[in-house]
């Protein structure tokens, strides 16, 4: 259903996920929905529970970044909301990470929504969880430290069991 919605999006496609482990076909799909214009904005952590998983995750910001898709890292606590908005009228709602894990494995519940408001009423949420954010950069994220690079290639081999 994911990727459907993200295949079909032709204006917008906003996520907040706090453990976004995406496998190489969901990546592809956001990559692919930028490179046509869609504006792909993620929230996902700046703090997170378990930092194998953060690890993983900011292993495919260079890939993403170089892309087009605006990434955003929640400043304000521990980020577990999990929702998606594709151009304000289809949405989803949940206990999904985008991961291996919740996607094949963990028996998880997703509502979808098709219609504007629900759609708007995430976006607002969003939105305001915006603000107590921080952008990651391009440059930035090239420029990280080299201890966070090897910590990034260790985890990088197991996105697919995270």
């Amino acid at each position: 259903m994911f990727l459907l919605a993200f295949a079909a999006a032709r204006r917008s496609i906003t996520i907040t996920n706090p453990y976004f482990v995406p496998d190489e076909v969901l990546t592809r799909a956001l990559i692919a929905a930028a490179t046509r214009g869609v504006r792909v904005v993620l929230l996902l952590p700046g703090v997170i529970d378990y930092n194998v998983v953060r690890h993983a995750s900011r292993s495919l910001y260079g890939r993403l970044l170089e892309a087009g898709v605006e990434i955003h890292e929640y400043r304000a606590g521990l980020l577990h909301a999990k929702t998606v908005v594709v151009d304000g009228t289809w949405s989803a709602i949940g206990s999904c990470n985008l991961d291996h894990r919740s996607l094949a494995l963990n028996p998880e519940l997703s509502l979808i929504a098709y219609g504007p408001a629900v759609a708007a009423r995430l976006h607002d949420v969003f939105t305001d969880d915006l603000r107590h954010s921080e952008v990651v950069d391009h440059a930035r994220w090239r420029a990280r430290p080299l201890w966070q690079r090897g910590l990034e290639a260790l985890a990088r081999p197991l996105r697919g069991q995270i």
